[in-house]
């Protein structure tokens, strides 16, 4: 898998597939392998890029502070890089902050975007919620997953898959950077692109669970009344990891669709 000199870091990312680009930025914690399965749908359609961001995955972490417009601007130059003129895109979660920062910033080379679980700002009802999310990060990772854990997967889920929960706990313990995690959750208290939504002319695929406790609806809701060409798919019996198995044959056809439709 390649890396690209990025701001003065090593950017890690793989490129499967051919045809009109579509970006996947991944969320908190995560890495590029969080898209496997998605990527392994869409690269018969489509030229498939998944990034890991700074802190996280292979992509090495660097000395500054980090902010979400410091993320949205490793992967346009990564974009200029490997020659990626216009692009479509999707991000879950954080890496929703970071696709909205870029649709907002440099709207020419964005096409389509897909947001899962995201926001366009921290607003009041998600400020404690944030708050406890850097706080936990800040006590090592097995404190961060055990807090993350419970607001990403539905009840079932966790009660089903509670022994295999904490051998991933510990595997994920080894290879996580905490303090990359730690960075980028802090990246949320200065994210705030609502005053910009209003520019925004792409398409805009927006998806939800409706039992979401990261994201409030407060925040869907603006989004979906403030970009004018957007849709909204909202989920049953799904917290913030919308991509759970039970979603994704659905999930993935809805994409590619939403994708390829002029």
């Amino acid at each position: 898998m390649p890396y690209e000199e990025i701001n003065s870091i090593k950017i890690h990312y793989k490129i499967t597939g051919k045809g009109f680009p579509v970006v996947l930025i991944h969320g908190l914690a995560e890495d590029l392998e969080y898209w496997k399965y998605l990527t392994g749908y869409l690269k018969d359609y489509f030229k498939v890029i998944s990034v890991d961001l700074r802190g996280h995955g292979k992509s090495e972490e660097g000395e500054v502070e980090y902010t979400t417009e410091l993320f949205a601007d490793d992967i346009v130059k990564l974009l200029k890089k490997i020659n990626i003129e216009k692009t479509n895109i999707i991000g879950f979660s954080l890496g929703g902050h970071v696709s909205l920062k870029i649709i907002t910033k440099y709207p020419e080379i964005i096409n389509k975007a897909i947001l899962l679980s995201t926001s366009a700002r921290i607003t009041p009802d998600m400020k404690e919620g944030f708050k406890k999310l850097e706080e936990s990060s800040l006590k090592g990772f097995d404190e961060f997953f055990d807090f993350i854990i419970y607001h990403v997967l539905p009840e079932d889920i966790l009660k089903d898959s509670k022994e295999k929960l904490e051998i991933q706990k510990l595997e994920l313990s080894k290879t996580r950077n905490i303090n990359g995690i730690r960075k980028a959750a802090k990246s949320c208290e200065s994210y705030d692109v609502y005053d910009d939504l209003n520019k925004i002319n792409n398409e805009v695929l927006i998806i939800y669970g409706e039992d979401d406790t990261i994201i409030s609806k407060t925040g869907i809701n603006e989004l979906v009344n403030n970009i004018d060409n957007s849709k909204l798919i909202t989920l049953k019996n799904t917290k913030h990891n919308v991509l759970i198995e039970r979603n994704f044959d659905y999930l993935k056809e809805l994409i590619k669709e939403f994708l390829y439709e002029n």
